[in-house]
């Protein structure tokens, strides 16, 4: 709810989708992706977000020397972080 007036001046400013990118963002920060749905982050964990700090990509290495079956696991698991980010950004365009 804190975010409606950034939300609204990205709407009125012609940026919407922007404003919108930068506050999934800052969720992001304070909700990992694997923290569950049913668990909130701890005060120091908040305390201790940046939001000007930049975002760290995803490393995927090492990949030539999996199995088959452990490639597969490991496509799974992505496409599982792949539903959630785009559940939790769904939920939060609900206003």
């Amino acid at each position: 709810m804190n975010e409606k007036p950034a939300y609204r001046a990205g709407v009125l400013g012609g940026y919407a989708a922007d404003a919108l990118a930068n506050i999934q963002r800052r969720y992001f920060r304070r909700f990992l992706i694997d923290l569950p749905h049913d668990q909130e982050p701890t005060v120091e964990w908040l305390a201790a977000v940046n939001d000007n700090s930049p975002d760290t990509e995803m490393e995927i290495t090492g990949t030539d020397k999996l199995t088959a079956v452990e490639f597969d696991e490991a496509v799974a698991q992505l496409k599982e972080r792949r539903r959630v980010v785009d559940y939790r950004k769904a939920v939060s365009c609900v206003c």
